[in-house]
């Protein structure tokens, strides 16, 4: 079994090139584009790897610790309307890791971490329609499609649709 730890501001380098990677080598799974992802600057890393209500889990490769190879990320909705929801993002495990319960670990340390904030009820998250193995897994921690989202993406002349999913934490 793998064990997600939760990223500090120690960490933002490695997440940081880890994020440019996912979004590089899978274009379709991410609404982000490398030129306009947030984590562009280290700052902006450390500040989010610092909020209270935001969190990275990731996992390290066993034979390099210094190079993440799995993550995924949490955030609480602070507007006080939607202060009971919480959503995942980000969910990106590098292929030569894929299969191996790396994505169920960071899943699941988010579901987690997600229970620990007073008044959250439920986690969203989205996955690319092209997306059958992140939904199967998805779909296996208890995350139900409640709606899809035909042309949601645009990337290189293609057009991808989205799952919306929810898992209910009551």
């Amino acid at each position: 079994m793998h064990h997600a730890r939760r990223l500090t501001h120690e960490d933002a380098a490695r997440l940081q090139a880890l994020r440019h990677e996912s979004l590089s080598a899978e274009p379709t799974a991410f609404g982000a584009h490398p030129d306009e992802c947030r984590f562009r600057e280290l700052a902006a890393v450390d500040a989010y790897l610092t909020d209270s209500d935001r969190a990275v889990f990731a996992i390290a490769d066993p034979d390099q610790p210094d190079r993440l190879v799995v993550m995924a990320g949490i955030i609480r909705e602070t507007r006080t309307k939607q202060q009971h929801r919480s959503s995942i993002w980000g969910v990106y495990v590098c292929p030569s890791h894929r299969g191996r319960g790396f994505g169920r670990a960071v899943v699941k340390a988010c579901v987690h971490h997600a229970r620990t904030w007073p008044g959250v009820d439920s986690v969203a998250l989205s996955v690319s329609g092209d997306g059958t193995a992140a939904r199967a897994l998805y779909e296996s921690l208890g995350f139900v499609t409640w709606g899809t989202e035909p042309d949601s993406l645009r990337v290189g002349g293609l057009t991808v649709s989205q799952h919306h999913m929810l898992l209910k934490l009551s």
